[in-house]
């Protein structure tokens, strides 16, 4: 399963390489570091009583230090620190009732951690150190020379790294380890970053550094004469905020010291600009030469308004970004009538973003290639959240921090607080500026290495301070924090549907009530906090043997609630605070044979745990499966090399993904994918994909995939002008491809399969089309042609949205005939329209004739309003649907997930109606999946749905968690495994 992680390991955070005490050049240690404890938590009552033996005779150890970290809103916090004594003991006292890792180590011993949960009163913890494990390391040159001062960081079963430099003669001697295999990371400034992974204990490693890249750039001007003094700006997904150089006499600049990857250049002088350079690649010690032209630029007049009083908004902050996104924005800032001029940029499309204290940003206003006079921005004044917070006894709840979620009168998603806003003007401080300058040496204005890249730290995105601070500066928005009365003021929000997420290390999370917030308007919430319960438990495999290093993820059944954490040198992990009702899923850690893999879930537990009580618990990883091989061949048996094999369970109760590369033999080996029912995907370059189903029985698969086909067509208006970037969708049975038309309104996808598919086509300002299809098996010889798709100017319809009351229903969607029940949160809303602050909808891209209207709002109703007349290249406005409130509801918290579908019941028959699904929301995870409209749904989970409840139910359940869903559609009988989503209702 793939899950992207904004937090995978809270204290690898806050790391640096700083000299143990005593220790020789050659011992260097990684010290673990992190801030200190907040003052404003409370409740400070813990004591651990830490006893630290050998694993050998089970003796004291004397003089180990002991520290505890505790992890308080995903973040590590120092808690405590002490030595232990002749006894072994260490006590550490004071401690907040939350997550706490406990780290001891000892002179000559392996590092031990372990994760507790603390609760007001004293506890034991047992801790045993194992003898100290070593690795040597020598660092060298591809010319053979020595590296020396080389961070070396080795990562083992202990869950932290072990840091060491070498020496003058590039070796390093890293200890304190615990058993292997070992990864190791090699970094010196001006050379490639190295990984090994795998890595035997007994054994010295070599590691040999490459030189980093460089760019030489030559600057022309119009003419083609070289440009001297002209700026030269780089950036890549590695190096930000973007570098400026300035070329020499002849018009050249060299940049050294680049890691390998892709850059982007664009030079400028004066009013000149060059057109962005994307995706120049820069290899191990490669010296690349690039020529960059200049040409007229094109400077943008903005004004920067208020939306109600149509003033201009002094200092309000300004980017401009060519194509809607850049790796070059312009940023500036308004002067006292809201006016700023930002350029040169070079002609084409772009878009102007803003924001200004007391005001909700706005982003992505588009602007023509040639604009005439100055583009007017108009932000909309936010409102202000009030709430209170108070734990089930009614007691008001000190220090939960707040953010605000929702959908905006837009339709987009609101996901609020007053760090990411201190992110925002971090990011706007360091780059308003311009591009930091590289110091030029030498007449050619060679750039001494390495270039400065983006901060590491912290890894893992668990940083205890906002980026503001971490760069020094003050943040610019205080927390929304409850005070001691329980009370919290969130301001300015987006107006829309809102709702407060709060936060608290002692409590289980919880989201308020929707309420609708309008503009320059206060609305109230109230939350009340559960004390939840306590997870403590151990990994071990199928002979009992503890397993270290094991990502366990935690996910709430019903809720937002989602952790992450390792088990520490014992096996051990432990989650705090958790909701009555979650799901473990555990990744295996590196062994000698495979790395991690987080998609690789070995073990599914599901557990209930009481409120104020701990569950304890051990998860047994059952013995690997065999691997199943996969041949892949193409024309006349041969076979066919990085092939991609992807493979997914279809039995409920494995939760395995896996993906694989054919090799020059086309072989590929799916890990422990033997025994069980499997879905499996094999894609290849130039090949059609296929998609093969397999049993518990099936001992090796082989797929022959045949040549890759594609469709061609052409998209006109009814007088037969082509229609120029209209949008072209291809459903088939082994995924969705799509595709632009050209000037010519021609439209070619490429790599598709033979067999039946589904056609639809966008575009601005016209109705939309669909149409079936059958892709022809003609050996890629030359396309199938699907007549052409004519276009037809579209019908709008304005109207507005209301409640029985007479009162405007903000956010509601309407659509033509069905509203979508659940989106994924932020997918854009396709073919649908949203109700702004007064109700007002506008619907376009509507074919002509007599249709029905569908509104619906979460927690008021749904409504439908039948027979409104669509005329062709006209407006219908006037129209009016009104909202019954009375339909209840879902009570799931908003980022609940689930699978993105609607569902309706067939017409009853002998054994009573069935579940069909009768929309499938665009770029969603059930999309990619495969399942389709009309599918008729016949189990969820390896269980039959009773009713469009229970499979809804069904549907729904922990975010990234999967569920197997098996359908029938015309004659066939399919099954898949969707990955459930964060959904918006």
């Amino acid at each position: 399963m793939t899950r992207v992680r904004s937090v995978l390991f809270a204290l690898l955070a806050l790391v640096f390489i700083a000299s143990w005490p005593g220790a020789s050049v050659r011992a260097v240690l990684l010290e673990l570091t992190a801030p200190e404890l907040p003052k404003e938590i409370a409740g400070r009552e813990g004591v651990l009583d830490v006893v630290v033996t050998t694993k050998e005779e089970g003796t004291p150890i004397a003089k180990a230090r002991v520290r505890a970290f505790a992890i308080l809103d995903g973040r590590a916090h120092s808690a405590g620190e002490a030595t232990s004594d002749e006894t072994g003991r260490a006590t550490l006292k004071d401690l907040p009732q939350a997550e706490h890792w406990i780290v001891a180590e000892a002179e000559g011993r392996a590092r031990a951690s372990q994760m507790v949960v603390i609760v007001a009163g004293a506890r034991r913890l047992d801790l045993v150190l194992g003898p100290e494990h070593a690795i040597d390391v020598e660092v060298k040159t591809e010319d053979g020379g020595h590296v020396a001062n080389a961070e070396i960081e080795v990562r083992g079963s202990d869950p932290f790294p072990v840091g060491g430099r070498s020496d003058a003669d590039g070796n390093a001697h890293v200890g304190r380890l615990g058993e292997g295999p070992y990864t190791v990371v090699v970094r010196a400034p001006g050379y490639e970053e190295v990984t090994r992974r795998r890595i035997p204990e007994g054994e010295k490693l070599v590691v040999t550094l490459g030189k980093q890249g460089a760019l030489v750039v030559k600057v022309l001007a119009e003419d083609g004469a070289p440009a001297p003094s002209a700026r030269v700006l780089v950036a890549s997904p590695t190096l930000w905020p973007a570098r400026v150089a300035e070329t020499g006499p002849e018009g050249t600049v060299r940049i050294a010291g680049l890691p390998s990857g892709t850059y982007t250049l664009r030079a400028t002088k004066g009013t000149l600009v060059s057109p962005i350079e994307i995706g120049v690649p820069i290899n191990k010690s490669e010296e690349k030469e690039v020529e960059l032209r200049l040409g007229p630029g094109l400077s943008i007049v903005a004004r920067i308004v208020d939306a109600t009083t149509d003033d201009g908004v002094p200092n309000a902050k300004v980017s401009l970004a060519e194509n809607g996104i850049s790796p070059f924005p312009l940023e500036g800032v308004t002067d006292k009538a809201g006016r700023i001029v930002l350029g040169p940029i070079a002609p084409g499309p772009s878009s102007l973003s803003a924001r200004a204290d007391g005001f909700v940003p706005k982003s992505a206003v588009r602007i023509d290639e040639d604009p005439k006079g100055e583009v007017k921005v108009a932000l909309m004044r936010g409102g202000v959240l009030l709430g209170k917070v108070t734990d089930a006894r009614g007691y008001a709840v000190d220090g939960a921090t707040i953010r605000v979620v929702g959908t905006d009168i837009e339709g987009m998603p609101i996901d609020e607080d007053p760090q990411r806003s201190s992110f925002r003007d971090a990011h706007f401080a360091a780059t308003v500026g311009g591009p930091p300058a590289l110091i030029p040496a030498g007449e050619l204005g060679v750039m001494p290495g390495p270039v400065p890249p983006i901060p590491h730290g912290p890894p893992s995105g668990a940083s205890a301070l906002p980026f503001a601070q971490q760069q020094g500066q003050r943040a610019a928005e205080e927390p929304w924090v409850t005070g001691r009365d329980g009370m919290f003021r969130a301001s300015p929000v987006t107006p829309g549907r809102v709702r407060a997420y709060v936060r608290h290390p002692q409590y289980v999370e919880a989201m308020s009530d929707v309420v609708v917030l309008a503009p320059e308007k206060e609305a109230r919430v109230d939350v009340v906090l559960q004390r939840g319960g306590n997870v403590e438990g151990k990994v071990v495999d199928a002979k009992g043997r503890r397993v270290a290093n094991a990502l366990v993820t935690a996910l709430a059944t019903h809720g937002s609630f989602e952790r992450v954490t390792r088990t520490g040198t014992d096996g051990s992990f432990a989650f705090a605070a958790v909701p009555d009702h979650i799901t473990l899923l555990v990744s295996p850690p590196a062994d000698a044979q495979h790395d991690e893999d987080p998609s690789v879930i070995a073990a599914r537990v599901e557990i209930d745990v009481p409120e104020a009580g701990k569950k304890t618990i051990e998860i047994v990883l059952p013995e690997p499966r065999p691997s199943l091989l996969v041949k892949v061949t193409g024309d006349r048996g041969m076979p066919v090399d990085a092939a991609q094999v992807s493979a997914v369970s279809l039995d409920p109760r494995e939760a395995l993904r896996v993906t694989a590369f054919t090799d020059a033999r086309g072989e590929a080996q799916l890990r422990d994918a033997k025994g069980i029912a499997l879905r499996v995907e094999v894609r290849a370059p130039g090949r059609a994909a296929r998609i093969v189903v397999t049993t518990p029985e099936t001992q090796r698969l082989d797929v022959a995939l045949g040549t890759a086909e594609s469709v061609t067509g052409e998209i006109t208006t009814k007088r037969r002008e082509p229609i120029e970037g209209a949008e072209v969708t291809l459903n088939t049975e082994t995924g969705v491809r799509h595709a632009r038309t050209n000037k010519d309104g021609v439209y070619t996808l490429m790599d598709v399969a033979p067999g039946p598919a589904r056609l639809r086509v966008r575009a601005l300002g016209r109705a939309p089309a669909a149409k079936e299809i059958t892709i022809e098996e003609r050996s890629g010889r030359r396309p199938t042609e699907v007549a052409r798709i004519e276009l037809l100017e579209e019908g709008i319809i304005e109207g507005i949205v209301v409640d029985g009351r007479g009162d405007p229903v903000p956010g509601a969607r309407v659509a033509k005939d069905a509203v979508p029940t659940y989106l994924p949160v932020g997918a854009p809303l396709v073919g649908m329209a949203m109700a702004d602050a007064k109700g007002r909808f506008k619907l376009t891209e509507l074919a002509e004739g007599m249709i029905a209207l569908e509104a619906y709002a979460a927690d008021v109703g749904r409504a439908r309003r039948e027979n409104v007349k669509v005329n062709a290249g006209r407006t219908t406005d006037g129209v009016k649907i009104v909202i019954a409130r009375g339909e209840p509801g879902s009570k799931e918290p908003m980022a609940t997930g689930g699978v993105a579908v609607t569902l309706g019941e067939t017409t009853p028959g002998l054994e009573g109606p069935e579940v069909i699904i009768v929309a499938v929301s665009e770029n969603s995870e059930a999309e990619r999946a495969g399942l389709l409209v009309h599918d008729i749904v016949l189990e969820v989970g390896g269980v039959k749905p009773t009713s469009i409840v229970d499979a809804r139910a069904r549907l729904s359940g922990p975010v990234h968690d999967d569920v197997v869903v098996k359908v029938r559609r015309s004659e066939r009988v399919l099954s898949f495994r969707v990955s459930r989503e964060a959904v918006r209702r």
